[in-house]
């Protein structure tokens, strides 16, 4: 293989990676949430992708809950419950089960990560959600 072929194939490569749809990439899911959805439903945070960076507050709050409905619309017929929507931070708390969370997973274009959802005791342990 010459240089200008290998040059040619690599350039190739990076320019269908640089295009490859949004929709491809996935969220990151946090191992402990997969342990337990493994195990039947776990409470998690799922933190959201808001376009366009910081923005004056109004427009925050929109941006935040369209992302939301974006996400709640998708994830319709799994097994999941609504269990909080922020209003001035780009997060939903839900209760997931195995459905929920591969529809999540594929949300990686409006979804950033699924982390657990946990109560803070006053001494700053975490403990499980009962």
């Amino acid at each position: 293989m010459t240089a200008r072929t290998l040059l040619g194939s690599s350039l190739t490569v990076v320019i269908v990676a640089a295009c490859a749809p949004a929709t491809a990439m996935q969220a990151s899911v946090d191992p402990r949430v997969e342990s337990e959805v493994a195990r039947g439903r776990s409470r998690v945070l799922v933190e959201l992708r808001i376009p366009g960076g910081a923005r004056p507050d109004g427009e925050q709050r929109q941006a935040i809950a369209r992302a939301q409905d974006d996400v709640l619309s998708r994830l319709s017929g799994t097994d999941v419950t609504l269990v909080r929507r922020f209003e001035s931070t780009p997060f939903l708390a839900l209760e997931v089960g195995p459905s929920a969370l591969g529809a999540l997973r594929a949300m990686g274009d409006v979804v950033a990560r699924i982390l657990p959802d946990s109560v803070l005791s006053p001494s700053g342990r975490s403990t499980p959600r009962r």
